[in-house]
């Protein structure tokens, strides 16, 4: 794992703890990355704009989802989906290639995990 290719703001930190519904069970951070899986696993290929980025119409069931529409915080929100393609791309859930990005068998793992085992592998690239 090479967790100096996932670069992660302090205002992305401070953004996320006030999206965070305390009296919920809901994790944005673990619920958006999975929701981010599933939904490439289900479209078997998305289109990319460059290398790392997807195509933006990708995120917009993940904003209406999450509740993201609405928010001023568009450049915080876009860090955060990089984050997420950052973390997918170096720990080998996603393959890009010249047709789009693709989950592999290792994304489709992670997803049967539980848990906490998905929120303590996101954990290892903040702490």
């Amino acid at each position: 794992m090479q967790n100096e290719k996932v670069k992660v703001s302090a205002a992305l930190f401070q953004w996320l703890n006030a999206q965070t519904d305390l009296s919920s069970n809901q994790v944005d951070l673990v619920d958006g990355f999975v929701f981010m899986l599933q939904k490439i696993n289900k479209h078997r290929t998305i289109r990319l704009l460059s290398e790392r980025r997807l195509h933006p119409r990708f995120w917009r069931s993940h904003n209406r989802t999450f509740g993201y529409m609405a928010t001023k915080d568009k450049i915080v929100v876009s860090k955060l989906y990089q984050f997420y393609i950052d973390v997918a791309l170096t720990e080998g859930f996603l393959i890009a290639s010249t047709n789009g990005m693709m989950i592999t068998e290792r994304g489709l793992e992670y997803l049967h995990s539980n848990r906490e085992e998905q929120l303590d592998r996101l954990f290892r690239y903040i702490w």
